[in-house]
């Protein structure tokens, strides 16, 4: 078996497993946590329109946060196709094996090949744009802890380490500073992945120039994380979940962060445990769970309707290219003679 394999079928055994605890867990009030979920459906369904059209506008900011970054590069593509190109991205990291890596694949074949004359800065702008969504993630999450009060150290060590992250890499990629460092040129020639790390060093390296593009890019990460809290806040209200908004403030950023850790297959399983970690085991917390993973779904389903609408379209161009082509073979022919 593959190392590949090996990794999927660990993924999807973490995915299984988690879900299995959190589901088992509240198995003898099932009846309870289903009925919750039926009743936002029927009753609530006011909360759960708002939190879909809040997830609409945090793909709109997402398009218009990587729309941004590609401008810096000068990869010129419409909102409309940006927004379309996000989306189906969302549906390769929930349905496909790759997770995140498979949309972000997706994404940058998509841009890449709208704008041939730019591949490499098409790929660049995807690393850009995720390093961003992180860094405006852990910046909530900061925020968040020092709101809590009683993880001031904890925010204070996760804000230095973050900090030290973005300054060590900066000098460690730096082969003037890394040469004088002892065995710094021997780590650099024999650094694991080295044309991938340094490409995406190059990458971020071009960004120097473009400071306010980086910064608005941040600001709408941040904005990115502050509407996912209240699209949470709408899911909960709608099955009754008892939290006040500030609680999810402290709390919906922290389980982006679990979801985001490359563990599980499309981050199902880990998702639903980090909100029974931080809003407590009950029939009514599964229950939200089980809610925002089905409005994910959702998101992911009407990604996939848009690649294959999209993939649609490609297949009919290459069609009208084959035919005017042939159309065009015997007039060439008959000129010449």
């Amino acid at each position: 078996m593959s190392k590949r394999n090996l990794r999927l079928l660990l993924k999807i055994a973490v995915s299984a497993g988690l879900m299995y605890l959190v589901i088992n867990k509240v198995a003898p009030d099932w009846e309870k946590c289903g009925g919750r979920m039926l009743a936002a459906i029927r009753e609530g369904y006011g909360w759960l329109i708002a939190a879909l059209s809040m997830m609409g506008i945090v793909l709109g900011i997402s398009s218009l946060r990587w729309k941004t970054i590609m401008h810096a590069h000068n990869v010129a593509i419409s909102f409309f196709r940006t927004f379309r190109f996000f989306l189906m991205g969302s549906f390769f990291s929930q349905f496909m094996p790759g997770g995140l890596a498979a949309g972000d694949a997706v994404r940058s074949y998509y841009v890449a090949s709208s704008r041939g004359d730019k591949k490499v800065e098409s790929v660049a702008t995807i690393f850009v744009d995720r390093m961003v969504g992180v860094l405006g993630l852990l910046t909530v999450v900061v925020i968040s802890l020092l709101l809590g009060g009683e993880h001031l150290g904890r925010s204070l060590v996760l804000l230095g380490l973050t900090v030290a992250l973005v300054i060590g890499a900066a000098l460690f990629f730096n082969k003037r500073v890394l040469r004088k460092v002892p065995f710094g040129g021997w780590i650099y020639e024999h650094l694991p992945y080295k044309e991938r790390l340094l490409h995406a060093y190059e990458a971020l390296r071009h960004y120097r120039n473009h400071k306010v593009e980086l910064l608005t890019c941040w600001g709408l990460s941040v904005l990115i994380q502050l509407v996912l809290v209240c699209v949470a806040y709408c899911v909960g209200h709608s099955v009754g979940v008892r939290a006040t908004a500030l609680q999810y403030l402290l709390r919906i950023p922290l389980v982006g962060g679990i979801a985001a850790m490359p563990i599980s297959f499309g981050n199902i399983g880990t998702a639903e445990a980090a909100y029974v970690l931080l809003f407590g085991l009950s029939p009514v917390v599964v229950a939200f769970a089980l809610m925002m993973r089905m409005l994910w779904l959702f998101i992911g389903t009407a990604g996939g309707l848009t690649w294959w609408a999209e993939k649609g379209a490609i297949s009919r161009r290459s069609f009208q290219k084959q035919e005017d082509a042939s159309e065009d073979a015997p007039q060439k022919g008959r000129d010449g003679n």
